[in-house]
């Protein structure tokens, strides 16, 4: 199951270090944007509005507990809703009306955010972070014999690389996606 990360949410709430920050704005700011640009935020502001909506997250997930009957998804929706409606407010010529972004009550009355892309979305983030941390030729390999499903032995001849060379890149990757979906699942 692809939920919000919730030992980082455990280490947010109480003593979070930079980087603890700095994967939580890694994972959600493109989910973030796009519900930005859903409401009609213009393009040159969704920079500063996500900046505001970090800022005041940084004081409340403090006070946010997790109840395993909700979701930290739903939570955040309502952080940010209420942001984007603040936000609107303060605009002088306001985008979409504040009563149709306070008629939305939950991300799942949004096609962007249906369960299923919601997972898909961080399964995707997850793919693009654990990228960085590979040089080219090993996720390459990855890519081709992972998801593409290509046999490791055509892959091999291709890139010029023994069959064993393919399965050790492959193996090195799914061990790193297992280690940060097995954050997920907790």
């Amino acid at each position: 199951m692809l939920d919000t990360p919730v030992t980082l949410l455990h280490r947010l709430c109480g003593q979070p270090v930079p980087s603890d920050w700095e994967r939580f704005v890694r994972l959600f700011t493109p989910l973030l944007r796009r519900w930005a640009v859903r409401f009609g935020v213009p393009e040159n502001s969704v920079e500063d509005l996500l900046q505001e909506l970090f800022v005041l997250l940084i004081r409340k997930l403090p006070e946010f507990r997790l109840d395993p009957s909700r979701s930290f998804r739903a939570w955040l929706w309502t952080v940010f809703r209420h942001t984007v409606m603040a936000w609107q407010n303060r605009q002088p010529p306001p985008g979409p009306a504040v009563e149709q972004i306070a008629e939305v009550s939950s991300p799942n009355e949004l096609d962007e955010a249906t369960e299923a892309e919601y997972r898909g979305y961080l399964l995707s983030r997850i793919l693009q972070i654990v990228q960085t941390d590979f040089p080219e030729s090993t996720w390459q390999i990855f890519q081709q014999v992972a998801i593409a499903g290509r046999p490791a032995t055509e892959v091999a001849a291709e890139l010029s690389v023994t069959v064993n060379a393919v399965y050790l890149a492959r193996s090195r990757v799914l061990a790193r996606l297992r280690e940060e979906l097995a954050e997920l699942d907790r």
